[in-house]
């Protein structure tokens, strides 16, 4: 008779738990995501095989690591298998690191490496044009990501030329690709290409081995190569790769790079239409001034030179004047506010500043001292209570009292002795040591 879908999956995972039972495991965690409810859920590889895993949110919330690609750990759980979808799953208790995972140790130490050569030499960047008249977009042609760029370019600058190089982003020799590009770019005349005022490398989020082509050397050699300002826009924000640290500026997401690389149109235009506006005032206010000037001496006599700097004479004697009260003035002010300081710094002032804080400070520390006895003895309380629960409620305590636990020879516990028949091997589990016995 055939099985059902279900009656197969429960006897899979019967089997499963009952053959295989609680396990250690180590391997390299390779994509991870985090659900609503607070359950991790992740792969864990090796260099042949991945295996599904769920880490429950009660037992996540006291993880003390934080799970990401490319670490390598041991873990400690249970296999199953999950009804919902017929597939084999390890059930995680607990997660220790077992060290760097081998793309991380590659990552680490190219990062190292180009490091100390100086590639991430922030005075070796190059700053991005503040009003770029032309870029190249080295992306792929195809996909969510050059619409986006295309779409933001035409909101915020539609007036900068903008150039598609198209690549491959993923994938084995994708950072040869990439290489190239940029290489042509760097070089407009010699490949018969338009020249640009900068490059941004963009590509959509992905797993540590989806975006790998980036991690490469020979993209990072490239990048520094290049006579051409270049922006690295791959991934999501939390995505970083070698290309981020070698490039001249590094943005987030690819949207962003358009963002932090080009001028607002609405915000240059109102710019411009103030600045206009200010001219215009200015040049206005310059003409009257001039005309009345002019009117001025139209209708006044002329007299010596001497008669027209007098009066600008007699406006630099009360300025005089008026600078050397200012000055008397503030000199008495600091003078009296030197004394005010002097006698406030005197020692029986200082003293007594002193003795004053010494008594606050020892208030405050028996204040601290006391609250910290009261929260100890308060916390311990709740901790022997706890204890107490917890020995109750252990199933030893049971067994201790004289109860045994009695299971078929399919290791089920046995309930009813209705369902038993003569003949059947039972296992006894008692308080110390085990036995077996016959039903008769």
């Amino acid at each position: 008779m055939p099985l059902s879908v279900t009656e197969l999956v429960c006897r899979l995972k019967q089997t499963v738990e009952v053959n295989i039972g609680e396990q250690s495991v180590i391997g390299e965690i390779g994509s991870c995501k985090t659900a609503s409810s607070g359950h991790l859920y992740f792969t864990l590889k090796d260099a042949h095989c991945q295996l599904q895993c769920a880490l429950y949110a009660f037992r996540a919330r006291s993880l003390r690591l934080r799970l990401r690609e490319g670490m390598l750990v041991e873990l400690r759980g249970k296999a199953t298998v999950w009804e919902g979808r017929g597939s084999l799953q390890f059930i995680v208790d607990t997660v220790k690191e077992a060290g760097v995972g081998t793309l991380q140790q590659q990552f680490e130490a190219l990062k190292a490496r180009l490091a100390a050569e100086g590639l991430f030499d922030p005075a070796r960047k190059r700053a991005i044009p503040r009003y770029p008249r032309s870029v190249a977009l080295v992306t792929s042609a195809t996909g969510a990501v050059i619409q986006d760029m295309r779409h933001r370019l035409a909101q915020r600058a539609p007036w900068i030329q903008t150039y598609l190089y198209p690549v491959q982003v993923q994938g084995k020799g994708a950072e040869l690709g990439i290489a190239h590009a940029i290489e042509q770019l760097g070089n407009p005349g010699r490949y018969n290409l338009p020249a640009v005022d900068y490059i941004i490398i963009a590509r959509g989020g992905g797993s540590l081995e989806d975006l790998w082509c980036f991690n490469e050397e020979t993209l990072a050699r490239a990048i520094a190569a290049s006579p051409i300002p270049i922006v690295s826009a791959i991934g999501h924000e939390t995505d970083f790769t070698i290309a981020d640290f070698v490039a001249d500026l590094r943005a987030p997401t690819p949207t962003a790079a358009i963002e932090l690389t080009t001028p607002d149109s609405a915000e240059l235009r109102a710019t411009l239409a103030n600045t206009a506006r200010h001219i215009r005032q200015q040049l206005t206010r310059s003409l009257q001034m001039a005309h009345l000037r002019l009117r001025v001496i139209q209708q006044s006599r002329l007299g010596t030179p001497l008669e027209l700097l007098a009066p600008y004479q007699q406006q630099l004697d009360t300025l005089t004047a008026d600078l050397h009260t200012a000055l008397q003035n503030r000199l008495e002010r600091e003078h009296n506010r030197l004394a005010i300081h002097k006698a406030s710094l005197s020692t029986t002032a200082v003293l007594h500043h002193i003795h004053h804080a010494n008594t606050r400070l020892l208030h405050h520390k028996q204040n601290l001292t006391n609250a910290l006895h009261t929260r100890l003895a308060t916390q311990r309380a709740r901790l022997d209570t706890l204890v107490a629960r917890l020995q109750a409620a252990s199933p030893q305590n049971a067994l201790d009292r004289g109860f045994a636990l009695v299971s078929t020879a399919n290791g089920k516990l046995a309930r009813d002795a209705a369902a038993l028949h003569p003949g059947d091997e039972l296992h006894i589990r008692l308080a110390r040591g085990e036995t077996t016995a016959t039903v008769k």
